[in-house]
């Protein structure tokens, strides 16, 4: 009987091994590439800008002249979230996203842009109203202020 256990327990543990029980994620189409997010929205007497990389943060608000500026570390599970979301985003067409509102033409919104540098190729929004992305970026720019 306990021979039946030891060779079914061995089986099992080969057959773990061969098909590969490992916990590891499967690597994103983005692993591996220099990535740089650029997100900014400005209007007069006031500006914030967030420059996101694999390593670090970087948040800066400027109101009527006064700078404060914010550094962090990129925790692993937010890049994989700003990953996964560019990976939904057909970057070629990044510039042709339409902005669902236009106040930021008139000072009634910030004036924002998004940009996403992959491996020095930049790819770029055209101005949108801060808080309100055109939907196909919503959820990278979402987590990108969120940081």
């Amino acid at each position: 009987m306990k021979k039946i256990v030891v060779i079914i327990l061995v089986v099992l543990l080969a057959a773990a091994m061969v098909f590969g029980c490992s916990s590891s994620k499967s690597s994103s189409k983005m692993e591996g590439k220099q990535i740089t997010f650029e997100y900014k929205a400005y209007t007069r007497g006031s500006n914030l800008s967030y420059v996101v990389t694999k390593d670090s943060i970087v948040h800066k608000e400027s109101m009527m002249g006064e700078i404060t500026t914010y550094k962090d570390k990129t925790d692993n599970d937010e890049w994989d979230e700003l990953l996964a979301a560019t990976e939904k985003i057909d970057l070629a067409k990044l510039e042709t996203f339409e902005a669902p509102t236009k106040k930021h033409q008139f000072d009634g919104a910030l004036a924002a842009t998004l940009k996403v540098i992959v491996d020095g190729k930049e790819y770029h929004t055209m101005t949108f109203d801060h808080g309100n992305p055109p939907v196909e970026v919503k959820e990278l720019v979402t987590n990108i202020t969120a940081l």
